[in-house]
């Protein structure tokens, strides 16, 4: 089982962008200004769909490409914990961006859970897509606006 707290902040290695348990996968990523090739939110008009890249050293055949690939709909937010796998969001302002614009980036925001729209095995780094579900709730609060407008910069 997993849990969020407001009070606590989730913390992570920089170099660590997937953290897999039993009934979830969450994945952090740094919002980088400026960036083409970095991770990115794409806007779609009524949905957000977002870029994520593994690390270069993820291999295609690894556990977490079919993990990730899932196409099951996540299950409600209220149900999550009970339904199994799900995969969430979490971002931050990369280092320079952060130092640039004058804030932290040590706090992360999340950004929801996650579904699958496709994969690039290809690329290397190996890249997904994947719809923001949670969008529409989270689009109106402050601190996710904070790094859409980072990531739009």
């Amino acid at each position: 089982m997993f849990y969020f707290s407001p009070s606590a902040r989730p913390k992570f290695s920089k170099y660590v962008g997937v953290q897999e348990w039993r009934n979830a996968v969450f994945l952090m990523f740094n919002v980088v200004c400026g960036n083409a090739y970095g991770n990115s939110f794409i806007d779609k008009g009524s949905t957000m769909h977002v870029t994520y890249y593994l690390s270069e050293r993820t291999r295609v055949d690894a556990p977490i490409i079919k993990r990730l690939a899932d196409k099951s709909p996540p299950p409600p937010l209220a149900e999550t914990v009970a339904k199994g796998s799900t995969a969430h969001l979490f971002c931050r302002p990369a280092p320079e961006t952060a130092k640039i614009n004058g804030l932290d980036n040590h706090d992360y925001v999340y950004a929801g859970r996650l579904k699958f729209v496709s994969k690039d095995l290809e690329r290397c780094p190996i890249e997904f897509v994947f719809e923001l579900v949670d969008y529409q709730h989270l689009k109106e609060r402050p601190d996710f606006q904070n790094i859409l407008s980072l990531a739009r910069s």
